[in-house]
């Protein structure tokens, strides 16, 4: 399979598939390990970084596939109503990596010791933004890559 840079450009659509439910899996794994770690009473800094990290990194390996790989193969035989769904789609993609990001800029491990509770509180509402947005794939870029 060819890669150039980050885009799989010798991917079948059913492989794409297959990949953005993968990264799908690997996302809900990394938000069950830290709800796994909100459910103490105090935070385990050094399993939380790790966990928070692999799930950063998880959700930003997803963002890129469906940016650079799913998105534009979809584009190349889409009519204008498509088209604008896809804008839409990225649009929506790019508004929650920033809410993401700020959440991971405004909770670090100290602010998060100091904080536990309004942690956790905050951390709920960035799981289900990440999973709204695996609900929005799934639904939007899923049909249209299932053969």
């Amino acid at each position: 399979m060819g890669c150039v840079g980050e885009r799989f450009v010798d991917m079948s659509e059913e492989e794409m598939l297959h990949t953005l439910e993968e990264h799908h899996r690997t996302i809900r794994a990394g938000l069950d390990e830290i709800r796994f770690q909100c459910a103490a009473p105090d935070p385990n800094s050094g399993d939380l970084d790790a966990a928070r990290s692999r799930l950063s990194s998880a959700s930003l390996a997803r963002s890129k596939f469906v940016s650079e790989t799913v998105v534009p193969r979809l584009l190349e035989h889409a009519d204008a109503d498509l088209r604008d769904e896809l804008s839409k789609l990225l649009s929506v993609l790019q508004a929650k990596r920033q809410i993401s990001c700020a959440h991971v800029t405004t909770w670090t491990r100290v602010t998060i010791e100091a904080d536990w509770n309004g942690y956790r509180t905050a951390a709920a509402l960035i799981w289900t933004i990440m999973e709204c947005q695996i609900d929005l794939e799934r639904r939007d870029l899923g049909d249209r890559l299932t053969p």
